[in-house]
């Protein structure tokens, strides 16, 4: 995989930077030559994607040529590459300000801009207001804008602030000024003494204080390690149940899917600006080993007052087993939150002769079977189908 080092390369690299800290792109969706998501991309005539400005900056080089395989390319020979920009643009991510309050999910590459206008980002604080490290009077000088950046300082520094202690124990002196600093300073532990009882602070024994404190770090540093693994394994193992689950719910409804159409407002105000957004539903299936579809929702390109649903077909490991093209009964309802009458119902028979029933050769066949004008937006807003910023689209596929 190749990389650049030009001025304009490493521009683009840190631009993408901030985003992409935050969640890694799968190879698919990184671009060889930032190394990060993604933007604008562009497929090549020998079959890589790069980011429009990474390739094309790329190219105004001499003798240029791809930066995977050598190939020699022309600005001919370069081509957006609109459905990766498609399921680019369906990743979501957290903000990095969950920990701070902010429930916001976000596209990968929205996480800059959104960043600038988060109301749960971090205060600019002038330097005289900002937090001070709890071990300041031993030499740590890092400021914090709150008390969430000062808490994962402390766990993070742990060895740096240990090394401090021993760096002022190295350097103790008996002088009278140094005891007097250390008997104040015992005032605020409990340091116990080898046979488990409380030692005095008044007692003046610098170096079995240290020791104690020493012993403490140790201890906080071990169970902070052995709390993070726990945490860490507990994490994993409600990830890996719930994808087990919903693969057993998709897997198991009978062909009869519920699709939660969430933040719909921010959805709709984005396929409005651009025609070419199209969100798209899980996979189910009609049976646990039977055909496998997925929705398709987007602005019709008929009317932009209109929204457009169809179904796909998608490949699943035992396709082989199954009766090519698929026959069957689809039925596709926006359902009403409280009025089940007023639910928008339509239901159609496919037809074996169209490419969108055939077996599908890629994931998901790139031709879909539905409506191009199921509904219009303004009935879906003023009769009440939104609630909650949610959408609920039920699809029903009888295969015969």
């Amino acid at each position: 995989m190749a990389s650049s080092n030009s001025p304009t390369d490493k521009a683009i690299a840190q631009e993408s930077s901030i985003n992409d800290s935050y969640l890694a792109p799968e190879a698919r969706f990184e671009c060889p030559i930032c190394l990060a998501w993604l933007r604008d991309p562009l497929l090549t005539s020998c079959g890589h994607r790069f980011c429009r400005r990474c390739i094309e900056s790329w190219l105004q080089r001499e003798n240029p040529c791809c930066p995977v395989d050598n190939m020699t390319l022309t600005k001919d020979d370069i081509f957006p590459d609109n459905f990766t920009r498609r399921e680019i643009n369906q990743q979501r991510t957290k903000c990095p300000n969950i920990s701070r309050g902010c429930l916001e999910q976000l596209n990968p590459l929205d996480v800059e801009s959104h960043l600038l206008v988060c109301q749960f980002k971090v205060p600019e604080l002038p330097e005289n207001e900002k937090l001070r490290c709890s071990y300041v009077h031993l030499g740590c000088s890092e400021k914090f804008e709150d008390e969430i950046e000062l808490d994962n300082h402390l766990k993070q520094e742990i060895h740096k602030h240990m090394n401090m202690i021993l760096g002022i124990c190295n350097k103790l002196t008996t002088s009278e000024s140094a005891n007097s600093v250390i008997a104040e300073e015992a005032k605020f532990w409990d340091a116990p003494s080898k046979n488990g009882q409380p030692s005095s602070s008044d007692t003046g024994n610098i170096h079995e204080l240290l020791r104690a404190l020493y012993e403490k770090h140790v201890i906080l540093e071990q169970k902070s390690r052995e709390q993070d693994i726990i945490i860490a394994n507990m994490s994993e193992q409600i990830q890996s149940q719930e994808l087990a689950l919903s693969k057993i719910n998709l897997r198991h409804c009978n062909g009869c899917y519920l699709w939660y159409f969430n933040d719909f407002k921010k959805k709709l105000a984005s396929m409005r600006n651009d025609n070419r957004i199209m969100h798209y539903s899980p996979g189910f299936f009609t049976s646990p080993n039977g055909y496998r579809l997925c929705i398709r929702l987007n602005i019709s390109p008929n009317n932009p007052n209109t929204i457009a649903i169809l179904i796909h077909m998608m490949k699943t490991e035992h396709d082989n087993t199954l009766d090519w093209p698929f026959s069957g009964r689809l039925t596709i309802i926006f359902i009403h939150p409280s009025d089940a009458s007023k639910n928008i119902k339509e239901t159609m028979m496919t037809r074996p002769n169209l490419e969108a029933f055939q077996r599908p050769i890629l994931e998901m066949n790139p031709k879909g079977f539905g409506y191009t004008e199921f509904t219009t937006i303004d009935e879906l807003l003023s009769e009440g189908f939104i609630e909650k910023n949610q959408l609920i689209i039920k699809v029903q596929a009888q295969p015969v």
